[in-house]
């Protein structure tokens, strides 16, 4: 059997984890966010569509800005990176503000003064866009580049958890009354609920000032990849971080160009599928299911975290291009087993255990994806440009959650509640396709033992070379 980097080089785990806090900060937020928002915005009488459109609004004002933190944490003044690192003042500062200025929105939802809600919740966002592209880019800056994936489904079971936490504190803590048509509503004060989830953000992002070494880690990481050979030799830190995002792609080959637009063209796709049911599934379930949204989400949430270490385990066997492609189909899957039902007419009783297997797949394939397809985006980067193409990543995660609520509110509004299914299925279908046109972010592999290690070029890298050849023999 050949040797991989994979099987040289071992994890480190509780370091990962650590770096992980921060996702799971992010994942908390984000469940409640998509969770309660709608709900909110339904108790001053909008419907679903309006509600889209407030919801998209948060991913117009992310699209802008997460790009923009993305490159700035890259060229963090130097002085600066010495001491605190490049990406932890932006985690840090940004996650405790998130934290703190989500107790307004709160506040201001139970006062019934809209303005407020809506002028805090667009802070909230601006604090929240601060620190998620450094926190993601933190792990390849501190993980070398063969074990990303292993690291990155740590770093998604961190996000999990924050999820599940979030999820089963609304089962126990949040209210709801029936009305005379079998809707739900939700009722009462969010205080306890929203004051633990800010607590748990701002402790997470404390632990992270004392135990978090930035630059030692990255220090660390460099040096393992420097040992098999695998960092690039040729990269000039200095020269890279002052050219633009434009310059950064423009470096890359034509077939490396070709699969990072359908990597991210195929990223908008399945994120215009997925966040449509976050967005939407709160006031869905308790207005079709005529039960709690908490229960389907959790199911969803373990079955993610019971496939992020085997999706690890298949990438390496299959590739991480098969593997998130797999992911797609259970996405898919899920989707379609649901719409059946939900078209053919059945009943509320159901529809509720119907959407247990279709959330176990939901949620199986969205880990499936999610633990390869950034690291397919950021093995095309250097460690210097690692932020900007994080910024990328995440412009075209928040471009498809500008339209989809939108897009799934108007269904909802003009067609069928039950819409939202179906209009999830088509998106996810649609990703299959574009994925078959990436070529590039597989695992290198290597031989070797000692400092003679070199990485073995993969199909798609000899394609890279003939390409630079033909370019030197035309000049």
């Amino acid at each position: 059997m050949e040797e991989t980097a994979e099987t040289k080089i071992k994890l480190n785990v509780p370091r990962t984890i650590l770096v992980g806090l921060a996702f799971f900060t992010i994942s908390m937020f984000w469940q409640i966010y998509d969770s309660l928002m709608p709900l909110f915005l339904r108790d001053f009488g909008m419907g679903a569509t309006l509600r889209g459109l407030i919801m998209a609004l948060d991913n117009v004002l992310a699209v802008v800005l997460l790009p923009f933190m993305g490159i700035l944490s890259d060229r963090f003044p130097a002085k600066l990176r010495s001491k605190f690192g490049r990406r932890m003042p932006f985690i840090v500062t940004g996650s405790v503000l998130a934290a703190a200025t989500f107790m307004l929105v709160n506040y201001a939802h139970n006062i019934m003064n809209l303005a407020l809600m809506l002028a805090s919740t667009a802070f909230v966002l601006v604090f929240m866009c601060l620190y998620r592209s450094p926190a993601v880019a933190l792990m390849p800056d501190v993980t070398p580049r063969p074990i990303r994936s292993n690291a990155n489904a740590v770093i998604n079971i961190m996000g999990t958890v924050g999820g599940v936490i979030t999820l089963i504190l609304m089962q126990f803590l949040l209210k709801t009354e029936e009305l005379a048509n079998g809707e739900l509503y939700v009722t009462g004060n969010n205080w306890v609920l929203v004051s633990i989830i800010s607590g748990l953000m701002i402790l997470a992002a404390i632990v992270m000032i004392i135990k978090v070494r930035e630059n030692k880690f990255a220090e660390e990481s460099r040096a393992i990849m420097e040992k098999y050979k695998i960092a690039d030799e040729d990269e000039k830190p200095e020269k890279t971080e002052k050219q633009s995002a434009l310059k950064v792609l423009g470096s890359l080959t034509k077939s490396q160009l070709k699969s990072l637009i359908f990597i991210l063209l195929s990223v908008f796709l399945w994120y215009m599928a997925y966040n449509a049911l976050t967005t939407h599934f709160s006031v869905f379930s308790l207005s079709v299911l005529q039960a709690k949204f908490t229960l389907p989400l959790l199911v969803a949430n373990a079955a993610a975290f019971l496939m992020f270490i085997p999706s690890v385990e298949i990438g390496k066997r299959i590739g991480r291009k098969k593997t998130v492609m797999l992911g797609v189909v259970m996405m898919a899957a899920g989707l379609a087993f649901a719409t059946v039902f939900l078209l053919a007419g059945a009943s509320a009783s159901v529809l509720k255990v119907i959407m247990y297997p279709t959330f176990i797949l939901v949620g199986g394939g969205w880990a499936t994806i999610n633990v390869h397809s950034y690291i397919m985006c950021v093995e095309l980067s250097t460690e210097s440009t690692t932020g900007t193409y994080t910024g990328l990543y995440y412009a075209f995660t928040m471009t498809a959650q500008i339209i989809t609520p939108i897009f799934a509110g108007l269904i909802m509004d003009y067609v069928a509640v039950i819409g939202l299914v179906p209009y999830s299925l088509v998106f996810a279908c649609l990703a299959f396709v574009t994925m078959i046109f990436v070529r590039h972010g597989n695992a290198c592999k290597v031989v070797g033992v000692n400092g003679e290690n070199a990485a073995l070029p993969t199909a798609e890298e000899a394609d890279d070379k003939k390409d630079e050849n033909s370019v030197n023999e035309e000049k």
